[in-house]
């Protein structure tokens, strides 16, 4: 079964799917996790410690250091990322031309005294 994502299964339809072939069950799932994706953001360092330590303290349990560490590196490598991301869309727009929706552009000290 392939995940069509303008024509979604109800839940009705997954709960016999899931009964009937697990296996495709799984698959379908798959599909529709990676098609989810692309929609996603990755956490930066400091939502990634603040969701570990409220995660942790949600099972009624203190954060260590290991898991604290782990967090901040997940974190440091989804900054890393998203930074990545502006770079490239700085890069895609060409910064030498003017903006198209800007009428005016004043560039002497007399023009902005009309």
């Amino acid at each position: 079964m392939k995940y069509d994502p303008n024509n979604e299964l109800t839940e009705e339809q997954l709960n016999k799917l899931g009964e009937d072939d697990f296996d495709a069950f799984l698959d379908y799932l798959d599909q529709k996790a990676e098609h989810l994706k692309q929609f996603t953001k990755p956490l930066g360092e400091y939502h990634t410690k603040r969701y570990a330590a409220v995660s942790a303290a949600h099972q009624g349990k203190q954060l260590t250091d290991k898991e604290f560490q782990s967090a901040k590196k997940i974190g440091k490598e989804g900054d890393m990322i998203n930074q990545q991301r502006i770079i490239d869309k700085m890069e895609e727009k060409d910064m030498k031309e003017p903006d198209k929706h800007v009428k005016n552009i004043k560039t002497h000290r007399s023009q902005w005294f009309d």
